[in-house]
């Protein structure tokens, strides 16, 4: 059953979401596992894509999930209409999705691990409670990590 992570973040701004999305994903992948990113549109790939290639002290090569080179990337960077267009595909062989939407992934099963960041923003902490009250009920094991004095 997939396991569901909530981190929450001290941050008020919407960007702290990403930069600790690339730095969960670096830890993901030195840990030997491969992380999906899922982001909101092309702007936000492109914003994650700049954040994982240019972590302090860590090279984490990352390509879009329908890029030629997404089988060799240890991180792919998706849009939900992207899986979606998969069909009955299987997904690729990556362990986590890291939701950076505000909206549940239709796909989250289909991973052992789930990552929902949230940060002090309404509408992103209002978000969160309705992904928790969601897994919750459907009997999914949950786990919070309260990331109290990091930005991101």
């Amino acid at each position: 059953m997939t396991r569901i992570d909530f981190y929450v973040l001290d941050a008020h701004r919407r960007d702290a979401r990403e930069q600790f999305a690339a730095r969960l994903a670096a830890k993901a992948v030195r840990a030997g596992q491969r992380p999906i990113i899922l982001c909101d549109d092309d702007a936000g790939r492109a914003r994650l894509s700049a954040l994982c290639w240019n972590l302090p002290s860590t090279f984490l090569p990352t390509a879009p999930l329908h890029a030629a080179e997404a089988p060799s990337a240890p991180v792919l960077l998706a849009l939900e209409t992207e899986l979606d267009a998969l069909g009955p595909a299987p997904l690729p062989a990556h362990e986590w999705l890291i939701n950076l939407r505000l909206v549940r992934s239709a796909h989250f099963a289909a991973f052992d691990r789930v990552a929902e960041i949230i940060c002090q923003d309404d509408a992103v902490r209002e978000a969160g409670r309705a992904h928790y009250r969601f897994y919750r009920e459907r009997g999914y094991p949950l786990h919070h990590h309260e990331l109290k004095g990091r930005e991101a």
